[in-house]
């Protein structure tokens, strides 16, 4: 596999990825850092600016753990924990987020809006109404609360949809990419899956750094998948890639715990 240059925020955040809403130590971290040459300097600054971000927080001295704040690291643990759960059958409802009063003069507000709606996998039907298919198993209300707490406005005007004209049902599954979607599911989980057949043949060093790199580029399919109904995407498809990670994820665990022990001897 060819060695991707990471920088120390970002394997910072992959470890704790892989852990899976567990702690680190700074100890651990250096030690990984090693695998991909990067400076025992470079991890503690990264240190020092997360947490000042608000990425992560201490737990104890040296011990580090994702913030409860981290609202987009949290949501990818828990794909990547739980496999794709969050949604429910689909009723062909939908719904639609308003934005048309709310003004695109504040950029600050305005940036803040479209990553909510887009964490939450709402597009632009047309100027200022956002839409969805109604199939999160969340409840109305705890989309309400969600979608706020995430940076949409409170006064945003939030509604179901149960019917649209002919025309503009046709034209709703193309505002994603939804093959592109589709496609992915099936080369990631390919790409994974040919890589778990040979994992045995590989050193511990390399297994561990490798599943952290594989991991890494499932990370933006998680986060910004938009949880479509079947009609929309293969759920099937999405189902196996959301199984794929979870096998990734257990061995990438068992390699860098194996790996730690050995390098702490």
């Amino acid at each position: 596999m060819t060695i991707a240059k990471m920088n120390a925020r970002d394997l910072i955040i992959d470890l704790l990825l892989g852990l899976q809403g567990r702690a680190i130590s700074i100890k651990q971290i250096i030690i990984a850092a090693r695998l991909f040459e990067i400076s025992e300097n470079s991890i503690r600054v990264a240190v020092t600016r997360l947490s000042s971000d608000g990425v992560i927080e201490a737990i104890e001295r040296g011990v580090y753990q994702f913030t409860e704040q981290s609202h987009e690291w949290a949501n990818v643990m828990l794909n990547r924990k739980h496999g794709i759960k969050q949604t429910k059958a689909w009723v062909h409802q939908y719904l639609a987020v308003f934005t048309g009063e709310l003004g695109r003069v504040d950029r600050t507000a305005l940036n803040r809006r479209e990553r909510a709606l887009k964490h939450f996998g709402f597009k632009e039907l047309e100027q200022g109404i956002y839409i969805r298919p109604d199939n999160l198993v969340i409840t109305f209300d705890q989309l309400i609360s969600e979608l706020k707490a995430s940076g949409l406005e409170n006064n945003a005007k939030i509604c179901q949809i149960s019917h649209f004209d002919a025309d503009t049902l046709a034209a709703i599954p193309l505002l994603w990419s939804t093959q592109t979607l589709n496609q992915n599911y099936e080369k990631y989980s390919q790409m994974i899956q040919k890589w778990l057949s040979t994992v045995d043949q590989l050193s511990l060093e390399d297994a561990a750094r490798e599943s952290l790199l594989l991991g890494r580029q499932t990370i933006s399919l998680l986060m910004n998948d938009p949880l479509l109904p079947e009609g929309f995407v293969d759920v099937q498809l999405r189902e196996q890639f959301a199984q794929s990670v979870q096998q990734l994820d257990q061995i990438g665990l068992d390699s860098w715990q194996k790996f730690y022990e050995s390098s702490i001897e």
